[in-house]
């Protein structure tokens, strides 16, 4: 490899050199089209620039990628995201190492976590996994750490028992740090789950299993990751958070399909159940949220006269809507949002985020907040006080024909908020990359929308 000094001279040089007769054939059209989409404002032009100059997978393109990347001003998070994911597409071959290398060496910023990830998975793949394997195991850094992990669970190769390992032996003791590694060994052993009966990969996913040791003092939500895990590759009947039942299912040989039994009543939403811990209710308050259901999303069997009487101790389910206050949309989502959130145990936590022009979370649940009886009944009341505005004027019923709610249907705004949701409300920084989202925020997300 290069001294790296002699390849960013050469590097920088042919960023700025005119196109050659050497470049792919469509080159100049995509330099083109990328020149003219870099100065519109809308990130789907630029993004459209972008993939058309990485398309030509040539050096003069990556170059000038890789410096778009340290430069960009516009929209920079989902830029440089949206860059990195183009390098790892377009980019994955032997004589793009080098460059990679030096663009991800050049930005070490948490933001700049999944640049790491995909340079070190080609890396991994295209000349050897030494390096990545030392970062991920030696790296002060957390998050090269876990990206290098993350690289190594998706390369070819995938040597994870060189990674997991050592990271488990070497447990770290600050919470945010083990809920980066903790996802990084948890989404590099599932990407690999069809190489379950290799020996080692049980030799890893052995020492894994280990960290649900009382001696390790995991959190209840930790181990709730990694038992929802061990669960989907062993096939396990249920989400066990000790040790002693996956080593028993790993010493009775290969894996075979599982008899599954429920203990528990699992949180769900419109009849989707999770095994999470931490939820995060994202609904769509767009105005056409006011508009009237369709006849077929009433069930034939619907009770319209009233609530049906339960028996004792039997929770509700979507039996118990109350179709006679059902009218609209928003109707319907806020009466199966009530039942959902009356069937959650007080020991999980939930937030509430909704959607319309804008996004934010409701009042009484402005970060992750445990499901006591008294919240939510503060979250049922606040609920029951949102209403759709249908007295509207002639300008405002041409904006909105069906009604206000909360204006046009931004969901992205919604999920962006539910990532970052901590403790006590959302994150400042990218909520991939954030300690108190790592460790407070919500671990499953229900998506509600029209």
């Amino acid at each position: 490899m290069r001294h790296p000094t002699a390849y960013l001279l050469t590097f920088f040089c042919m960023a700025l050199a005119p196109c050659s007769a050497q470049n792919p054939p469509g080159f100049d059209d995509a330099l083109a089209r990328y020149k003219e989409c870099r100065v519109r404002l809308p990130f789907r032009y630029q993004t459209d620039g972008r993939d058309r100059l990485a398309q030509t997978r040539c050096e003069v393109a990556l170059a000038l990628l890789t410096d778009d990347y340290g430069k960009t001003k516009s929209y920079p998070e989902y830029a440089r995201y949206t860059l990195a994911t183009l390098f790892g597409r377009h980019f994955d071959r032997k004589e793009f190492v080098d460059a990679l290398v030096l663009a991800r060496s050049s930005n070490q910023r948490p933001v700049d976590t999944w640049l790491w990830v995909k340079t070190l998975r080609i890396q991994a793949d295209r000349v050897g996994d030494t390096d990545v394997i030392a970062i991920a195991r030696e790296s002060k850094n957390m998050l090269q750490r876990a990206a290098a992990i993350t690289a190594i669970g998706d390369s070819r190769g995938g040597n994870l028992k060189a990674v997991v390992v050592p990271n488990c032996v070497d447990f770290p003791k600050k919470e945010s740090d083990r809920m980066l590694l903790l996802g990084a060994m948890s989404g590099a052993f599932y990407e690999n789950r069809s190489r379950v009966n290799d020996s080692e990969y049980r030799d890893a996913l052995t020492v894994y299993i280990g960290l649900l040791g009382d001696d390790v003092g995991l959190s209840h939500t930790a181990k709730v990751q990694i038992a929802r895990h061990l669960q989907w590759i062993l096939k396990g009947p249920a989400m066990f958070v000790n040790p002693e039942p996956w080593l028993e299912l790993m010493k009775r040989g290969d894996v075979k399909a599982p008899v599954v039994t429920h203990t528990v009543v699992a949180p769900r939403f419109f009849g989707v159940e999770t095994d999470g811990e931490r939820l995060c209710y994202v609904i769509d308050m767009s105005d056409s949220m006011c508009i009237d259901i369709a006849p077929s999303s009433k069930p034939s069997t619907a009770v319209v006269t009233g609530p049906r009487v339960k028996k004792k101790r039997e929770l509700m389910d979507e039996t118990d809507l109350p179709w006679e206050k059902i009218k609209t949309r928003w109707d319907l989502a806020r009466e199966q949002l009530r039942i959902s959130l009356l069937r959650m145990t007080p020991d999980k936590y939930f937030s509430i985020v909704w959607f319309g022009t804008e996004s934010g979370t409701l009042d009484s649940c402005k970060g992750m907040v445990k499901a006591t009886k008294a919240n939510i009944d503060k979250v049922v009341a606040e609920l029951d006080s949102i209403k759709a505005d249908y007295k509207l004027n002639p300008e405002e019923q041409a904006v909105s024909p069906d009604g206000r709610l909360r204006g046009k249907t931004n969901l992205h705004s919604g999920l962006r908020r539910a990532y970052g949701l901590a403790g006590r409300g959302f994150v400042e920084q990218v909520g991939y990359v954030d300690s108190e989202a790592l460790t407070e925020g919500c671990d499953t997300i229900f998506l509600l929308s029209d």
